[in-house]
């Protein structure tokens, strides 16, 4: 049936004289909640989606649909708007493979092995007298497809395992989260938020010295204040501090930072992007040196360069300048420091300005280290700017995937004031 509607669309996009592009996709995802310390709910849901584009003579038009159809295409064809820099890619060869991206035992859990899971953290809570507040495990599938009228044509399979853990004692409240491509030991979640939740009570320190931001909370805080830097789309609309500075020195020479969409493994790797051009590892800084911007082909298009193919879309939605794995190389190893303070998270970071990196969070989960022990200190504000604090951070040893970045831990200089 799909082959059916498929060709259908392209035939009418030919013989109206439009170039088409079509993305699909389809998901299957099972969820396991809990309410507190007792299972809320179980949940699957299956979707299907197609969006196409059509282009012709300096215009775009788009519609998309959660049925199958050949329909779709002529709403989009009614829906032009001129856009002379969008255009479609060539088949190209040297299309890489990540491995690591789909496992099929994913397919085969069912709802007993979501709740063993979410029972496990729980349960490891409960042990530790933390009163349980929440809990998710949820299996998911993907499958998506990217077709165009000049012959391209590439399939792809996806899976993936989630996994959040959270609970109060004291007055206090840790939470974790996790997401892999495969099914994971969710024991080390638990042991996560029993482990800060079990320390000593708190106390009330200002601090000024090194500060230990893991990746944990880095993956929040550079999602907010430094990555959309690097996407060509804010610097040519000019909302990136990084626009006209490729070739200077804009961070440490401690820091290297790569997006490399054909990681093994990697969340967000991909045999090609949401368009349909190659994935690429990217350089983005090189010991402090600016080398690059993300581009998809919109915004490559208008500064004659080829995409780095970081055309991120759903089926319902255009293609966006979006990163794909971010990773930042490590440089010293963490047991070299004996004094810092180990943050473990940061509320607040979607308040940052991502135009200028400028950032105020407050700081929770952490703790003083100080020749091997642990003194925990109450809430406090952490401030500065995520372009200054880069100057001078150093990348420890203990490298994590968290989201889209793949980092160690940074050591930075800092002041906590307590709020």
């Amino acid at each position: 049936m799909e082959e059916y509607f498929i060709d259908k669309i392209l035939k009418i996009g030919e013989k109206e004289g439009f170039e088409v592009d079509i993305f699909i996709s389809r998901s299957e995802n099972l969820n396991c909640e809990l309410d507190g310390d007792s299972l809320d709910s179980f949940q699957e849901d299956r979707s299907f989606g197609i969006g196409v584009r059509v282009l012709k003579e300096g215009k775009v038009g788009f519609a998309y649909s959660t049925e199958e159809g050949e329909e779709v295409i002529y709403r989009a064809m009614e829906n032009l708007v001129f856009d002379k820099y969008s255009s479609i890619p060539e088949p190209k060869g040297g299309i890489p493979n990540p491995k690591g991206l789909f496992h099929r035992e994913i397919l085969n859990i069912d709802e007993e092995d979501l709740l063993e899971d979410l029972k496990t953290m729980r349960d490891i809570l409960l042990e530790g007298g933390i009163t349980v507040t929440g809990g998710s495990v949820e299996s998911s599938y993907l499958y998506t497809r990217v077709i165009n009228s000049k012959g391209l044509d590439v399939e792809e399979e996806f899976t993936y395992y989630s996994a959040s853990i959270s609970g109060i004692k004291d007055g206090e409240t840790a939470y974790d989260y996790l997401s892999r491509t495969y099914r994971f030991n969710v024991e080390e979640l638990g042991e996560y938020v029993k482990d800060l939740l079990s320390l000593p009570k708190s106390i009330k320190i200002p601090y000024k010295g090194k500060i230990l931001l893991t990746p944990r909370v880095l993956n929040s805080l550079l999602t907010y204040t430094l990555l959309p830097s690097f996407s060509a789309e804010n610097v040519q609309r000019n909302r990136s501090i990084l626009r006209d500075k490729i070739g200077e020195k804009v961070m440490g020479e401690h820091i290297t930072i790569v997006d490399d969409g054909t990681l093994d493994g990697g969340l967000y790797s991909s045999k090609v992007d949401g368009e349909g051009t190659p994935r690429r590892r990217t350089v983005l800084v090189e010991n402090g040196i600016l080398k690059g911007y993300l581009y998809d082909i919109k915004r490559a298009n208008k500064e004659n360069r080829e995409s780095t193919g970081h055309g991120v879309r759903d089926y319902d939605t255009l293609p966006t300048v979006s990163p794909s794995n971010i990773i930042i190389t490590p440089v010293d190893m963490l047991d070299n420091y004996n004094e810092y303070l180990h943050v473990n998270e940061l509320i607040g970071c979607h308040t940052s300005n991502p135009i200028t990196g400028d950032f105020s969070v407050e700081i929770s989960n952490s703790y003083i280290v100080k020749d091997g022990e642990r003194i925990p200190v109450k809430k406090g504000m952490l401030s500065g700017n995520i372009f200054e604090i880069l100057k001078d951070a150093i990348p420890m040893d203990d490298v994590s995937q968290r989201g889209r970045l793949i980092s160690p831990s940074l050591m930075i200089e800092g002041r906590i004031i307590l709020s």
